[in-house]
């Protein structure tokens, strides 16, 4: 079985103030996006699960038993057996990695996602959804959304999913420079400025993506980390002003960064705007988003992964 494991952006990110419990609280629109890692997954005769890595040019993607591929496998045989349903001997799992690491894109939380998924069907487990749900909360808050898929409103600390109505596909590029940056960090510099406050974005977009207002969904994106992020780092702001002046209709960071995406009017213009942006950096990737039913359809590596 070979598993599609797709990327996301956050169309709005607020974060407030720091919890009890070390964690902050949020509000944030996540969206599927067509780029995606590979996971490939088969029964070993060999005793224990097993794991292979390719992430080139991704030197800070562990291939040993931290990965969360790993833990995912684990977490997740170790409630079946408990369970006792019958399952094979050993596992072995084949990860090639697409999508950028440190980049904000959820790659990391995908492929658990995507390791639960496949290991449910694949061995015809009979996990209820709540019990998928709780090894995916244990794992990260964002892996939770990525058994869903489509476009969908997190709160809490991102547990709290609610899934929203689908949005009208459009056209991505995405540009990861040769940085990363620490979610902790960005986290840390929100909370030293005294003067910050929140854009609250993410209540606005909720509303305008349930009235099917698709020019409020383009003007309402919003992302709180680029209060810190673009003054520690000017070459990110300077990046977004490219995407702009390459034909980007809105550019956002993604996430905690360092990766940016730009929103164009069709893919001729998106290919177009690659190809100006890939004349000065090495990581760029044209990509759209994607429906609930189109995320699900094609999780299953054999369908054609088209808009």
């Amino acid at each position: 079985m070979k598993i599609r494991c797709f990327a996301k952006i956050n169309l709005t990110l607020d974060v407030f103030s720091k919890r009890a419990d070390g964690y902050h609280s949020l509000a944030t629109v996540m969206q599927s996006i067509a780029l995606h890692d590979l996971l490939a997954l088969s029964p070993s005769e060999v005793p224990g699960i097993h794991f292979m890595c390719e992430a080139p040019d991704q030197i800070d993607v562990p291939a040993d038993s931290s990965n969360l591929v790993v833990r995912a496998a684990h977490l997740l045989w170790e409630r079946a057996a408990q369970k006792e349903y019958p399952l094979p001997s050993g596992l072995s799992l084949h990860l090639q990695k697409r999508v950028p690491s440190q980049a904000g894109l959820g790659g990391g939380s995908s492929d658990a996602a995507a390791t639960l998924w496949a290991m449910q069907h694949f061995f015809r487990l009979s996990l209820s959804p709540q019990e998928l749900l709780e090894c995916a909360q244990a794992l990260g808050s964002d892996v939770p959304f990525f058994l869903l898929g489509g476009t969908v409103v997190a709160r809490g600390r991102g547990e709290q999913l609610t899934p929203l109505p689908d949005i009208p596909p459009f056209w991505l590029v995405i540009v990861k420079p040769d940085i990363g940056i620490s979610t902790r960090w960005a986290y840390e510099a929100l909370d030293a400025r005294p003067d910050r406050r929140s854009h609250r974005a993410t209540k606005r977009m909720e509303e305008a993506i349930l009235h099917g207002d698709f020019e409020r969904v383009m003007a309402f994106q919003c992302n709180d980390f680029e209060q810190v992020v673009f003054e520690a780092y000017p070459q990110l702001a300077w990046l977004a002003d490219e995407i702009r002046m390459a034909g980007a209709l809105q550019t956002h960071l993604c996430g905690s960064g360092s990766a940016l995406y730009g929103v164009f009017s069709d893919q001729r213009a998106a290919l177009h705007g690659a190809e100006l942006l890939g004349k000065r950096y090495s990581h760029v990737y044209v990509t759209h988003t994607l429906t609930r039913e189109r995320f699900q359809q094609l999780r299953l590596a054999e369908e054609e992964c088209s808009l």
